[in-house]
């Protein structure tokens, strides 16, 4: 079996943003939580904050545009298309 069989996903696709700024591509997750317990004398709350960002820089050939993501079973995939290129052609010209 698996190890990503097994364990719950971390990360939640609501919990991920995923942001293009000129040519900079920005991953950040940000999430609290809440934890409270209960004992005989005492009540208490914990808040746990997580949260990274992490920013990739995009070459000239990546299409901004077409860029896509889909999320599933914990893991986020990016799809970064390259533009087309201008497709070269050669062409001999007859002189009249």
């Amino acid at each position: 079996v698996s190890p990503w069989e097994v364990l719950p996903p971390v990360f939640t696709k609501e919990d991920l943003k995923l942001n293009v700024n000129d040519k900079t591509l920005t991953i950040s997750y940000d999430k609290k939580e809440e934890e409270a317990a209960a004992d005989t004398k005492w009540l208490r709350r914990e808040f746990k904050v997580r949260s990274f960002k992490r920013n990739f820089t995009l070459s000239d050939k990546v299409d901004i545009e077409k860029i896509s993501a889909s999320f599933e079973n914990g893991i986020l995939f990016l799809n970064l298309p390259k533009k087309e290129t201008a497709i070269v052609t050669n062409k001999v010209i007859d002189i009249l």
